[in-house]
């Protein structure tokens, strides 16, 4: 429903100047590879999986808060969508801040207990990707949703990254401004990008269309034990929000790399150097400073 609903309003919007580059024919060659690689459609179609978001999520009896607890789920835990018919007014709600509506789900939690209930959406992960990451020989859950802290004002708006392997957290962060709860309207994608220079890349990134219309894309390089943000920007108004150097270490040798451009299949390119002092160490420390001390 969504698809159908993004894809109409995509070639219905007015080509004002600030808009031409956005609707153009090739961001409708972005719009289906997009669709293509996210799972924008299992939150509105029946018998798709989705994940869990957050430790002991509640699956309640009716779409409200107030409503009987049937069981709990850890966190990454699968469950079935159950979705709403096309004219279905869908049951939304506003906790800490964001508005979303209710998910119908259903399965075996834990114990194999069968349920049938309703899951609030910061409780569903928006995007997922199975990784190894930390090179187990064992994937993990790579989770985007939205973040876990309040909301307090208008413009307190974040996405949530995390790392989940056999529903513990491993590491989470925070992905300044991206807009993933329901009244944003944005569909969401997470991928992991195998670069040239052998190391993966995270990207986290939402595509909005209508009269509000961004693409937004935020990469994180994970370097063992955290994430760390090394590129981020508002692709539609060229804006960029970071830009941080970072090491890479690869056994006996190190790279420091930085992002350069996107390339073909909108993936980014990364221009790297080896790493050949501490001098190169102490300046990738002190940027970020800098940078937070700029905005």
């Amino acid at each position: 429903m969504k698809n159908f609903l993004l894809l109409s309003a995509l070639f219905a919007v007015q080509a004002t100047p600030a808009q031409e580059r956005f609707v153009s024919h090739d961001l409708e060659g972005y719009y289906d590879w997009f669709h293509e690689q996210s799972q924008v459609a299992d939150h509105y179609e029946s018998n798709t999986t989705l994940y869990t978001f957050t430790a002991d999520t509640k699956v309640h009896e009716g779409p409200c808060r107030d409503a009987e607890v049937l069981t709990t789920l850890p966190l990454a835990f699968p469950v079935t969508n159950l979705s709403y018919n096309d004219d279905y007014f869908l049951p939304e709600d506003e906790i800490n801040g964001y508005g979303d509506f209710w998910y119908q789900v259903t399965g075996r939690d834990a114990n194999g207990k069968p349920f049938r209930g309703y899951v609030w959406g910061a409780d569903i992960a928006k995007s997922y990707h199975r990784a190894d990451l930390n090179k187990d020989q064992t994937p993990e859950y790579l989770l985007l949703g939205i973040s876990s802290h309040e909301r307090k004002k208008l413009r307190d708006i974040n996405g949530e990254l995390r790392l989940v392997q056999d529903g513990r957290l491993l590491t989470a962060s925070t992905v300044p401004g991206l807009c993933l709860f329901e009244d944003c309207a944005s569909s969401s994608l997470l991928r992991v990008i195998n670069t040239p220079q052998g190391f993966p890349v995270i990207e986290a990134s939402t595509m909005t269309v209508g009269c509000w219309a961004g693409i937004e894309k935020a990469y994180y390089f994970y370097d063992g034990a955290n994430f760390n943000r090394v590129y981020h920007a508002e692709y539609t108004t060229d804006h960029e929000i970071a830009s941080e150097s970072f090491i890479v270490n690869q056994g006996a040798s190190a790279q420091v790399c930085q992002y350069s451009h996107e390339g073909k299949d909108y993936a980014p390119v990364w221009k790297c150097r080896p790493l050949d002092s501490q001098n190169d160490r102490a300046e990738i420390v002190m940027e970020p400073t800098r940078n937070a001390n700029a905005k």
